[in-house]
């Protein structure tokens, strides 16, 4: 990935995560701080396809890579996880390190917030590490709210109205 031509966030699209995106993704977390960060608990270091094998098992889930115009590297991942016909959780939603800070973050999620409002939903939740200020900053300018104070696993819920 050349990351000095990747400038426009318009460009970006999402398309389904497949096991030939699984070490690009990997790749994104250096140590297991990081993934943490991604991933809350769920997932351990280090990252292997076997872990990726196992979250693709949940028929709740949708996974998604966000690529950049007709290349189909990703550039970002995100994972719908369907909580009931109403409410979607956003889960495990990363930026490529070399293109963060640009934008990428902020268009990820509202190319999932047109997901889960596509698929119906009415709300959308997510669970953010407190010291993920970046991506807490990011939520918030998206509209999501926090509704809990952060829980006994350090993750603090936030939520999104998508009704008008």
């Amino acid at each position: 990935m050349n990351s000095d031509a990747i400038t426009d966030t318009g460009m970006l699209r999402l398309r389904p995560f497949g096991t030939a995106d699984y070490p690009e993704v990997t790749s994104w977390f250096a140590d297991a701080g990081e993934l943490r960060f991604f991933a809350g608990r769920r997932l351990r270091w280090p990252l292997d396809d076997a872990q990726w094998d196992l979250l693709r098992q949940d028929p709740a889930l949708t996974a998604w890579s966000a690529v950049i115009g007709d290349d189909d590297a990703p550039v970002g991942h995100g994972e719908l996880v369907e909580e009931s016909s109403t409410v979607v959780r956003f889960a495990r939603i990363a930026v490529h390190p070399h293109i963060r800070g640009r934008g990428f973050g902020h268009m990820l999620v509202q190319r999932m917030i047109d997901k889960a409002v596509g698929g119906g939903y009415q709300t959308v939740t997510l669970f953010v590490h407190p010291d993920n200020t970046l991506a807490i900053r990011g939520y918030r300018g998206l509209g999501f709210i926090p509704v809990s104070a952060p829980v006994a696993d350090h993750r603090m819920r936030m939520t999104l109205d998508l009704l008008p």
